[in-house]
């Protein structure tokens, strides 16, 4: 049975290598986004009054905890349907159709995703393994480039689940092929206060954000 690592590797092979089928057979990535999100809506608005006062400028934080957790409520399958079409644009290869953010938004969205992709490399850390469970720590670390200063350095911890989804032969008898699946970042909370203060730092004023996606 293959590592957690090992799965890893592979996720991010298909990733660089837009491997679609191998990526969404590794990855669960509906139960990945849903848990991300709501996790990183708690933060958001547990930390509302802090986010204000480092980006006064930003008016998601402006209103407060409760309007930031409805907005986001009330637009969270809208959030999660793009992320979903960035995805999908990415790995079939339309972005490379993109012009500008307001005439082609998910092209150039999913765009701007392989750039970033291509300006990071993974270094893996501590692996720990608890029965059916296992978390993978690893380092998103971004190269010299435009993109990869943007980013830096993220710190992720993984979680991955055991599945029985395969079966294979072995002396005649069928034997169940187990392998590992990501399902769940971890250190949510921690990775929110790096990841907002990248995208006030370098997300564009110039994007028209009201446009329909």
């Amino acid at each position: 049975m293959n590592s957690p690592t090992a799965e890893l590797k592979k996720i991010l092979s298909a990733i660089d290598s837009r491997d679609a089928e191998t990526f969404y057979a590794r990855v669960d990535l509906k139960p990945l986004m849903n848990v991300g999100y709501d996790e990183a809506t708690d933060v958001l608005a547990k930390n509302c009054a802090k986010f204000h006062e480092l980006y006064p400028k930003d008016l998601f934080f402006k209103f407060g905890a409760t309007v930031l957790r409805f907005y986001n409520d009330k637009f969270r399958g809208v959030h999660l349907g793009l992320i979903e079409k960035i995805i999908a644009a990415y790995f079939d290869g339309s972005f490379r159709d993109a012009k500008s953010f307001s005439s082609t938004p998910i092209k150039f969205l999913a765009a701007e995703l392989k750039n970033l992709l291509d300006a990071l490399h993974a270094d893996f850390g501590d692996e720990n393994i608890s029965g059916d469970m296992a978390t993978l720590e690893v380092k998103m670390v971004g190269d010299g480039s435009e993109y990869g200063r943007m980013i830096g350095t993220l710190n992720f911890v993984l979680e991955f689940v055991k599945a029985d989804d395969a079966v294979k032969t072995l002396g005649g008898k069928r034997q169940p092929n187990s392998s590992w699946r990501l399902r769940k970042i971890k250190n949510v909370e921690e990775l929110v206060p790096p990841i907002l203060d990248i995208a006030e730092r370098y997300w564009p004023s110039s994007w028209d954000l009201g446009i329909k996606l």
